[in-house]
């Protein structure tokens, strides 16, 4: 009984720890000029993610951007 509690605590912990590496983000406003957008991809892709633009958003400011990360692609 205690053995298996324990795994279940471990595996809980265990998904809880992965659940942070699938996060994605969202950008502060600003204007999404050429630069920005050029560091804002490069960011992204630095954490394993892709800068992507909203559904439904005109992509002229920078809080129209996502950067997805694991699962959430």
């Amino acid at each position: 009984m205690i053995g298996r509690l324990g795994s279940l605590i471990a595996m809980g912990v265990a998904l809880l720890g992965c659940g942070g590496l699938g996060a994605s983000y969202s950008f502060d406003r600003g204007v999404a000029s050429y630069d920005e957008l050029k560091a804002a991809t490069s960011a992204c892709e630095a954490k394993g993610g892709a800068l992507t633009l909203r559904k439904g958003y005109d992509g002229h400011d920078m809080s129209d951007y996502d950067c997805v990360i694991g699962k959430a692609r």
